[in-house]
């Protein structure tokens, strides 16, 4: 048995951002038609942190596979990075490990592209200033996806340092760059609002979401995490990457309902279910959309598929004979 391994720089080369969104474009109508098997992701906790493993097959395409990916928070004092992630394609009829990959720049990639998939069809096509919580490697794929898909002039950074959101700042061309301190300054005016932060609390006031704003949340991952407030919630039309796994891992949204603010009918659609045609994108320009992602394993599968298609036919990675 041959199987590709492919690294970094290999994932890098063969799929780019708007690749990427349109691989979300496919993964998630498949997962809202009902084309797409994805098991409860397992968690394997240690006294050091905890690996998800994260399976997945999409029946229309034939496509399978699983990430495996690790978040070691004492990584940081060791110089390493606190995430790690490989991606394995499996042959859905032999069963065979047609590849593995990295997936810790394709968990990036992934999830800067749903962000980008959602921009296209929530945000107002004149959108044109964003106002970015948050400085990683995740806040810059989901503004790098928006870019792809809107004309963006400007650009308001806030990060918990303030020192990544200036290096950001100096590093972004073609727009108008600016670290900003104030929450409420950040979002006035703004067009499009991306929420990217590890933070547990509001990064901003919902409150003070003008009429007419996309609002994307890609942070909080747990139940007690609230990266946006209720009032923002209860203000805006809610679309969300998919019901159960939202219900499962959302403060954003869980909080609000547990709180018996608002009821499950708060999550308007699924973004599939948009791509499908079977629910509505942005309906008008006053209109505040939010939409909220948690991941899922379609996402990894999506673009390891499309990034194993390129690298056979480009002969790129390396093939090493299982069998010896």
């Amino acid at each position: 048995m041959q199987m590709r391994i492919l690294s970094e720089s290999d994932v890098r080369a063969a799929v780019d951002m708007p690749a990427a969104i349109d691989a979300m474009r496919d993964a998630f109508a498949t997962l809202s038609s009902g084309g797409a098997t994805v098991p409860v992701r397992l968690g394997l906790e240690t006294e050091y942190g905890i690996s998800l493993f994260m399976p997945a097959y999409m029946k229309p395409s034939g496509q399978a596979g699983a990430k495996v990916v690790s978040v070691n928070p004492g990584n940081a004092e060791s110089g390493l990075p606190v995430i790690h992630a490989v991606v394995l394609v499996l042959d859905p009829v032999t069963g065979q490990a047609r590849a593995i990959m990295d997936g810790t720049w394709l968990t990036a990639l992934r999830t800067g592209a749903i962000g980008g998939l959602a921009a296209d069809l929530l945000a107002r096509e004149d959108a044109e200033v964003v106002a970015l919580f948050g400085a990683s490697v995740q806040a810059r794929t989901q503004l790098e996806a928006v870019r792809c898909v809107r004309d963006i002039r400007e650009v308001r950074i806030m990060s918990s340092s303030g020192s990544s959101a200036d290096v950001l700042a100096e590093e972004l061309q073609g727009v108008e760059a600016r670290r900003v301190d104030d929450p409420a300054e950040a979002i006035s005016g703004a067009d499009i609002v991306i929420a990217a932060t590890s933070s547990a609390t509001p990064v901003f006031p919902g409150s003070r979401i003008e009429p007419g704003t996309h609002v994307t949340g890609v942070g909080s991952f747990t139940t007690e995490m609230r990266e946006v407030d209720t009032d923002l919630i209860r203000r805006a039309r809610v679309v969300v990457d998919q019901r159960d796994a939202i219900m499962e891992e959302a403060g954003d949204i869980v909080g609000p309902i547990r709180d018996g603010v608002v009821d499950v009918s708060v999550m308007s659609a699924e973004i599939g279910e948009i791509v499908l045609g079977r629910a509505e994108g942005r309906r008008n320009d006053e209109e505040i959309t939010f939409f909220k992602s948690v991941g899922n394993a379609v996402q990894d599968l999506a673009v390891a598929a499309r990034v194993l298609d390129v690298a056979e036919r480009d002969d790129l990675g390396v093939v090493v004979d299982m069998g010896r």
